[in-house]
């Protein structure tokens, strides 16, 4: 299965269940797996047979800059359902990590797959 892959694209949005959280906005990363077929693309040295991961990147920026977020796990929903409705990919996984939230913790977060295999 041929994936383009987006690691660690740094967001700053409002995300959390606290009080503080609701005005602050914390600093989020956000790992992406996009399946669908390069094999055009590479033999052609065409984006258009591809998944643009900068138009990607900037439209999950928007979605985030756009939302005020309770939970992760909405905001993973919300880029997966973006994803899906605007790029053509069979399956996905998306990771969001926040992180300088816990002492002794790098980063805590949560992953979801949606599609199939």
């Amino acid at each position: 299965m041929d994936k383009v892959i987006i690691r660690d694209l740094v967001l700053e949005t409002i995300v959390g269940l606290y009080e503080w959280e609701r005005v602050v906005k914390q600093r989020l990363l956000i790992d992406v797996d996009m399946a669908t077929d390069i094999c055009r693309a590479a033999v052609d040295d065409d984006l258009q047979y591809t998944i643009d991961y900068s138009a990607v990147c900037a439209s999950i920026m928007i979605l985030a800059d756009e939302g005020k977020y309770k939970l992760i796990e909405t905001l993973a929903e919300n880029i997966a359902v973006m994803i899906q409705q605007q790029y053509s990919v069979s399956w996905l996984r998306v990771v969001v990590k926040k992180v300088d939230v816990m002492t002794n913790v790098g980063c805590v977060g949560i992953a979801i797959e949606r599609g199939k295999k």
